[in-house]
């Protein structure tokens, strides 16, 4: 079927003028960040030098170097960022652990400002550690990842905080970018509400939700595939898509917000859907190796620089789809795209 007899118009590709023009505006840009803020944690072990531990039957993980990075919503701050945000601000809640204090300084060496954030001696920061084993030859293995989450609600004087940071925050930027990922995050009902008042404002906000993608309102939601037929079709198989349920359930929720609906397709594209009209445009071919991790923050943050910059949704989601197709080629990290790749990787 073709995508016209859905009445899906298509997007002609990016040019590198565009995608210069937009680029070029982006330096003008203040962004917010709101959301849940982790730190990656890549673990490298030389199996090589492992030796028999004289205490217990194991051999140990002789780490030889390790590395730190934002993750989530600390991603999404980074890749504004490195797209070239003039400001970037993060507000969210973290700990007084190891781990914030691992992330308070990524955030530093990156130039974002987190002084709208909390960090707090009853939260954990949640981070996400990735050991990896180095072997003979060039040979490596991830190991089974070791999460941190917290596993009870902010309290509610904690969530009236946050909501006041937010609207401080948001007074003074552009455009804001929204994750909201975990199970016991920092995107409550009051969060909520106070992201729908800023969209009437005229604040440009992109949304990002695991499992909430239908408790916005106001905003642009930008699901993925899995994320927007979970919502639409509780019940269903959500990995069983196609054109027709995809498109269905973009539309419902675009009605269902009242804003516009990014629905994002992996190597098969995306879809916008604004004011009834549906457009599509296509993922950029990447050659293997691939990693995915990442890519979805990446996504997300071209689109709200781009919708920032004034582009339309179709351009918007053109611009992001040539910045993730970057991500996706750097191995074993929570990649970013500069300005210069992205220009690089266009046609003239």
């Amino acid at each position: 079927m073709e995508l016209s007899d859905l009445g899906i118009e298509r997007y002609a590709d990016l040019t590198r003028s565009r995608a210069e023009h937009i680029l070029v505006q982006v330096p003008r840009l203040k962004a917010g960040v709101i959301g849940d803020g982790c730190i990656d944690i890549y673990w490298h072990a030389d199996m090589t030098r492992s030796e028999l531990s004289r205490e217990t039957p194991h051999y140990p993980l002789p780490v030889v170097n390790e590395r730190y990075s934002p993750g989530a919503a600390g991603n999404v701050a980074a890749n504004l960022k490195a797209i070239g945000c003039g400001e970037v601000y993060f507000c969210s809640v973290a700990g007084n652990d190891w781990r914030g204090s691992l992330l308070k300084d990524a955030f530093k060496q990156l130039g974002i400002d987190d002084g709208y954030s909390l960090y707090l001696d009853e939260w954990l920061t949640p981070a996400y550690i990735k050991p990896i084993r180095h072997g003979l030859q060039g040979a490596f293995q991830e190991d089974p990842r070791l999460d941190f989450h917290n596993h009870q609600p902010l309290s509610g004087i904690i969530v009236s905080q946050l909501a006041e940071r937010l609207d401080r925050m948001a007074a003074v930027v552009d455009v804001i970018a929204v994750t909201d990922q975990l199970p016991f995050g920092v995107i409550g009902q009051a969060v909520r509400e106070r992201l729908d008042y800023w969209a009437q404002q005229g604040k440009i906000v992109v949304l990002d939700s695991r499992d909430r993608i239908g408790a916005f309102k106001g905003i642009i939601a930008k699901p993925n595939e899995v994320e927007a037929l979970r919502w639409a079709e509780p019940g269903l198989d959500p990995h069983a898509g196609g054109w027709e349920r995809w498109l269905s359930a973009a539309r419902k929720l675009a009605g269902h917000t009242g804003a516009p609906c990014c629905l994002t397709l992996g190597d098969k594209g995306s879809i916008w859907i604004e004011e009834g009209r549906a457009y599509w445009a296509g993922a950029r071919k990447a050659d293997p190796p691939l990693d995915i991790v990442g890519a979805g923050d990446c996504f997300a943050s071209a689109l709200l620089c781009a919708l920032g910059c004034g582009a339309s949704g179709m351009e918007a989601m053109a611009f992001a789809h040539a910045t993730a197709a970057i991500v996706v080629r750097k191995i074993g990290m929570t990649g970013t795209a500069t300005p210069e790749e992205i220009v690089a990787s266009l046609q003239l």
